[in-house]
């Protein structure tokens, strides 16, 4: 798209699912991959990136909010993703190009520790072999600094964050492979123009990716059963998931290894108050999300770990690079050759580095 034109028939964005994608449903389920959950997460991280940059935008959700839109004075997330009496300016389409969307229900049963008991935890989600593509369509005129706005959002969404629900518990990482939207410097325009001080929430915004690279090849630690399953205080867990982590591995290019990271994180605060603060809890968001695994090479993978915090990021850290064998590995595995691991954190950005 060439600047200055403000309106057209159609924007095209083509990404590759990383990890698998989650919208759910008014019933939990994740039966079909909705427009609206994902609209629903661009909008919070539009949000983000609109207060990142200085900017107000208000809470719709919140009817004795201050700061709600009222009448047709928008905030800048309002103005084009709707609100009251204001509609969305455009309609977003997701078509497959050639790849089938697989509603993904392996037979894989994770596991993870906590107190005298084990929980388990189901792999699932939406994801593709071929890029899937974002049709962008204008329903009325899109200003090329709320192009701009939206393209960073998906930016930092593809290289920090995650795009749909269940993203704390590895879903949701994506590759832009293809990007129809403005580049440019209308963001840097949006700055400029900034008068209203409103706070930099991206400020307490972290992200470390790092780099899993094992003793083996992954395929053979599968194998090998070498991935969690038990632990020698609390006895077996049967863990049903052999040709699961196989399909994972070889046909989608991650492993489901979120739930373990998080279950090591967690263990980096000792005062429950703040645990459930940090990492939540039943009925509570966390203010911490991590990733799955998704392939570099046969030994390595990647995982994102993401979030807002003011402290406690030192301790995570150290948790990462030096505590990950223990909650990854089974203590059953063959060899003690296949526990070994190398952990690099080969990016880590605050929020406003991002920004600029």
């Amino acid at each position: 798209m060439l600047k200055g034109e403000k309106f057209m028939d159609v924007v095209t964005i083509k990404i590759k699912t990383l990890t698998p994608l989650w919208t759910g449903d008014e019933n939990g389920k994740n039966t079909v991959l909705r427009e609206t959950g994902l609209i629903g997460s661009l909008r919070w991280w539009y949000e983000m990136v609109v207060k990142g940059l200085g900017r107000k935008a208000c809470d719709p959700t919140d009817s004795e909010s201050e700061v709600k839109c009222k009448d047709k004075k928008h905030c800048d997330v309002c103005e084009l993703f709707g609100c009251t009496g204001w509609a969305r300016k455009f309609r977003l389409e997701v078509e497959f190009s050639g790849g089938q969307l697989l509603p993904l229900e392996p037979n894989v049963k994770i596991g993870t520790r906590r107190g005298e008991t084990h929980l388990s935890r189901r792999v699932s989600g939406f994801i593709s072999d071929k890029p899937i593509v974002f049709k962008f369509i204008p329903l009325r005129e899109i200003t090329d600094n709320e192009w701009a706005l939206l393209n960073k959002t998906l930016k930092v969404i593809s290289e920090y964050g995650a795009l749909g629900a269940h993203t704390s518990q590895g879903n949701g990482v994506i590759q832009i492979v293809e990007n129809g939207l403005l580049q440019g410097d209308s963001v840097e325009i949006i700055r400029e123009k900034n008068k209203t001080g409103a706070a930099n929430l991206l400020e307490d915004f972290f992200v470390y990716k790092i780099n899993v690279t094992f003793n083996k090849e992954i395929s053979e630690l599968i194998k090998n059963k070498a991935f969690w399953r038990q632990n020698k205080s609390y006895g077996d867990l049967e863990d049903k998931r052999d040709d699961g982590w196989n399909q994972l591995w070889n046909d989608y290019h991650f492993i489901p290894i979120a739930y373990h990271i998080r279950d090591a994180l967690r263990r980096t605060e000792g005062d429950e108050g703040k645990r459930h603060e940090i990492f939540g809890e039943l009925g509570r968001g966390s203010k911490v999300f991590v990733s799955h695994g998704y392939r570099i090479d046969d030994k390595t993978v990647q995982v994102r770990v993401f979030g807002w915090l003011t402290g406690n990021r030192e301790k995570i850290k150290n948790k990462l690079v030096n505590g990950l064998g223990e909650y990854l590995f089974s203590d059953n595995s063959h060899s003690s050759q296949d526990n070994n691991l190398n952990v690099k954190i080969i990016e880590e950005k605050s929020g406003i580095e991002i920004l600029n």
